[in-house]
């Protein structure tokens, strides 16, 4: 059963994906294709914050949201067939961009490679694993499968217990999500690459797996079918709290792979002031969106219809509207907001063409 403010939230996070993507060209972080390397710019900086502001909560929402629905899927249709779908619909669109949309969001590091060294672009192309947004449908598949051989070899059936979501139980999930992120940070610090997988963001990988097993429990206990009056008031709280931490010295891990000791207490704290940042804005989210953008349209329906294959084709289109905006003279802000406008209607309308064909419709 679909609900309309989670059908809204998941258009405002895919918005958010679009804004992340279309500000990091222009930002002094190097970790997507750029057409033009440019020296580190104190005016790049609000790009540069608001990267590190985002990365900490968007695609682990993501991976609750997801977690929410898995567990209906595999009521209804068995662990097996589940997973079938899974395959199906993350498995077939993952390989539909690394085959048909990679080529075009590489090319900026391609064509920046040094003339005399460059390979032909199919050696090129072979030789590296850079998947971009991608990675999101790979890890969840891997995810779902996971929770399908749960499922399988349970001997019951999950009960379904609705029951009110506890302050201790954010707190307690915070504190976990806190210890579990510094010790693994220690071995995945912060700026670390996943060669195989091609994640961008592997430091954050306790955040993903935890928040996902925090949406099959919210399904099970109805905690977003109807969130509690005062949990944004208390997401609220914690996003004030999680600034104490981070200025006791939590702010000393940021890109500090290197530099810091892995068990450094300055992670640790770190790990503390993102798990409660990104908890608390899951809460107000939730909360904002189900009391004020709750209602449902056609244009809102036409969002969330087609944002998935928002998430797929974004990529693309944001390298295509750099590349049309390389000779314009501005500063990193402007240049990212006029990207984002072209990268979010271009999104939209081609992601909404291209599911008119039924073939793409069926997966996407």
């Amino acid at each position: 059963m679909r609900i309309s403010y989670i059908d809204n939230l998941r258009v405002f996070l895919t918005f958010l994906v679009v804004v992340h993507h279309s500000a990091v060209p222009y930002s002094n972080l190097d970790v997507w294709p750029k057409w033009q390397h440019t020296a580190p710019s104190s005016a790049a900086e609000p790009l540069d914050l608001l990267l590190v502001v985002n990365q900490t909560f968007f695609m682990g929402f993501f991976f609750l949201l997801s977690g929410y629905f898995a567990p209906g899927a595999v009521d209804r249709r068995g662990p097996r067939r589940f997973a079938a779908e899974r395959l199906k619909r993350l498995g077939i669109p993952f390989l539909a961009f690394v085959v048909l949309l990679r080529p075009f969001f590489v090319l900026p590091d391609y064509v920046n490679l040094p003339a005399e060294t460059r390979p032909s672009f199919a050696v090129h192309y072979f030789t590296t694993w850079e998947v971009g947004p991608a990675w999101f449908l790979e890890v969840l598949l891997i995810f779902s499968l996971a929770y399908a051989l749960l499922r399988h070899l349970r001997t019951t059936a999950e009960p379904l217990r609705s029951r009110p979501l506890r302050r201790r139980d954010v707190l307690g999930f915070v504190l976990v999500l806190s210890v579990v992120t510094y010790a693994w940070r220690i071995f995945v610090p912060h700026g670390t690459d996943e060669p195989v997988l091609g994640l961008p963001s592997p430091a954050y990988m306790p955040q993903y797996v935890l928040l996902f097993a925090v949406g099959v429990a919210a399904y099970r206990h109805r905690w977003l079918a109807t969130p509690s009056r005062r949990s944004g008031w208390f997401g609220v709280l914690l996003v004030v709290v999680s600034f104490v931490p981070l200025a006791l010295g939590g702010y000393r891990g940021f890109g500090a792979s290197g530099a810091l000791a892995g068990h450094d207490p300055a992670h640790l704290a770190l790990a503390v002031a993102e798990s409660l940042f990104a908890v608390g804005v899951v809460l107000v989210l939730l909360r904002v969106f189900e009391r004020f953008v709750a209602g449902a349209s056609r244009f809102s329906r036409y969002l969330a219809d087609n944002a998935f294959a928002v998430y797929l084709v974004h990529a693309p289109v944001i390298v295509g509207a750099e590349a049309l905006l390389l000779q314009l003279d501005a500063a990193p802000v402007p240049k990212f907001l006029l990207t984002l406008v072209i990268a979010a209607i271009g999104s939209w309308a081609i992601s909404g063409a291209l599911r008119r064909v039924p073939a793409v419709r069926a997966t996407v």
